[in-house]
């Protein structure tokens, strides 16, 4: 057994076995990709299914509302609703909100 051993360390040091190829990284995190797509993903698209519906509905019914003179409406509720499902919970607005550093007049290209 010691011979074994000692003999992966002579492979090692000779570099005939390299440990970055082993792939440690996909195998970690094969959960959280198998949670997200099997999971996540068919729920997001199930929302995003539910508040179309629900706006193409509440667009006759604003329009009732409006001719009966009310000022309530259902469409921008659901509006801000579809909008913060498509856009994963305002993640992706935020990256786009975010303010972008000044170039440095110095470093052209970094």
């Amino acid at each position: 057994m010691r011979r074994r051993s000692s003999k992966l360390v002579n492979d090692l040091a000779c570099g005939r076995v390299q440990l970055a190829l082993i792939p440690v990284a996909p195998i970690l995190l094969l959960p959280f990709i198998i949670v997200g797509f099997v999971v996540g993903f068919p729920l997001w698209i199930i929302a995003m299914a539910v508040l179309g519906i629900l706006r193409l509905i509440a667009w006759p019914i604003d329009k009732g509302l409006e001719a009966a003179g009310s000022s309530f409406r259902f469409g921008p509720y659901l509006r801000v609703a579809f909008m913060w499902v498509k856009t994963f919970g305002g993640l992706a607005g935020r990256i786009e909100k975010r303010p972008r550093p000044a170039a440095d007049p110095t470093r052209p290209h970094a």
